[in-house]
């Protein structure tokens, strides 16, 4: 497995057991790029888990298909997920959707990916640095 794969909707990288995943700027996700991001990232996972710290910041948009879809089939191989949010109106919504979508995996919205490594640390299975 390389280090690092993107498509046009993210790049990401693995670093310390952690999968970091980044969005690319202005995406809008509808239920099929949901589908293709989830499939994307699984092939290139190869059937390894991770901790996913996955940036949403580049998020300009997503239906509630793909939400709901993301909350369910996304949380495939991640032992558990931080979603950076960085300021407080798109943290609000995150926890919203946190709250109304219910994750399969231990998620939790945090405001840097600091905070997230250190909830991704405390679950376990990742060796930060």
């Amino acid at each position: 497995m390389d280090n690092s794969m993107e498509n046009e909707f993210f790049h990401c990288r693995i670093e310390d057991g952690i999968l970091y995943f980044d969005y690319k700027e202005n995406v809008v996700i509808h239920l099929k790029d949901a589908v293709k991001i989830v499939a994307d990232r699984l092939l290139w996972q190869q059937g390894k888990p991770f901790p996913i710290l996955c940036n949403t910041k580049g998020i300009r948009n997503m239906d509630k298909a793909a939400r709901w879809y993301l909350a369910r089939e996304g949380s495939h191989l991640a032992t558990s997920v931080a979603l950076i949010s960085a300021n407080p109106l798109s943290r609000l919504l995150a926890n919203i959707y946190l709250f109304s979508t219910s994750p399969s995996v231990r998620t939790k919205v945090v405001a840097n990916e600091l905070e997230g490594i250190e909830f991704l640390s405390s679950v376990g299975q990742c060796n930060p640095k």
